[in-house]
């Protein structure tokens, strides 16, 4: 008996009755992710480019370990920068290894580098109770850096999946709150709550850090941003995510088939770079979003 035949056997009559896919969007079986997956309705996972990416340097920064992404032919060209957050226990040479966004930026065309940095496991890209602060490391400390190599961090642009997701949000606000540009923002399935105990263990220290971090009070703020959203429909998140662009206006929102993975993520790098490379490329003038 596979998985999908038990799943099935077990919601046979109302299968019968509504159809899985119904059932499915109405949440009436249990566990949407794994409903999903075993389903099989998440979509084509996305192909990596079969072709030679640009250089990628690599070093370490107070201790962790960054990498910056050119597009070929940009070695020496002082290009605006999409800072890249990873997601939750993986480091950021799983992106080069798994996701590959060197090669989907060559074949982008885009002109603009990713720069990654490791911000640890479960760091949520906020100041913990330990003394660590990934996202103090990014803004302070790895952007600096990253002029230092020629890059343009003026107004930097921000990309991150899951964990990095949420960072991405996180970080441009807590720029924008400093009085910073911030550039456009991609939040790829982004890890969020409303509520703390919905959380996942680790991921913040407690209610009042929660409170302090959540990003559900300050959906008018991320409205003001240059800001687009994606996330599968068999995302564990994507209701969160449902209620936090709820009645946004400005921010676009993307939801289709798709999964808390490597596979949806790869489907929609493509779109996201050049949506990322037509904003980089051409600032807002007088938009109250810079």
């Amino acid at each position: 008996m596979t998985r999908r035949g038990i799943l099935l056997g077990a919601t046979g009559g109302l299968l019968a009755a509504g159809g899985a896919g119904s059932l499915v969007e109405c949440d009436v079986l249990p566990g949407r992710a794994l409903t999903y997956d075993v389903l099989g309705v998440n979509g084509e996972p996305g192909e990596v480019p079969d072709l030679r990416a640009g250089p990628v340097d690599r070093g370490t920064l107070a201790g962790a370990e960054w990498w910056v992404a050119r597009p070929p032919g940009e070695g020496g060209a002082r290009l605006p920068v999409v800072l890249a957050l990873h997601p939750a226990g993986v480091h950021p040479t799983w992106l080069l290894e798994q996701l590959r966004p060197d090669r989907f930026l060559a074949a982008s065309c885009q002109r603009f580098a990713l720069a990654a940095i490791h911000g640890g496991p479960r760091s949520y890209w906020h100041p913990r109770d330990d003394g660590t602060d990934a996202g103090a490391l990014v803004l302070e400390r790895f952007l600096p850096m990253l002029a230092g190599h020629g890059l343009d961090v003026r107004r930097p642009g921000f990309l991150g999946w899951s964990m990095g997701g949420f960072g991405a949000l996180s970080l441009a606000l807590r720029r924008r709150q400093a009085g910073q540009q911030v550039g456009p923002v991609v939040a790829a399935s982004p890890a969020v709550w409303e509520e703390y105990d919905d959380g996942t263990p680790g991921s913040f220290d407690g209610p009042d850090d929660f409170a302090e971090h959540s990003l559900f009070p300050r959906r008018a703020e991320l409205d003001r941003l240059d800001l687009r959203i994606d996330c599968g429909r068999g995302d564990p998140f994507y209701r969160e995510v449902e209620e936090l662009t709820d009645g946004l206006e400005h921010t676009e929102v993307h939801i289709e088939p798709g999964g808390h993975d490597a596979a949806y993520w790869s489907r929609v790098l493509p779109d996201q770079l050049a949506w990322l490379g037509a904003r980089l490329n051409r600032p807002p003038a007088g938009s109250p979003r810079g």
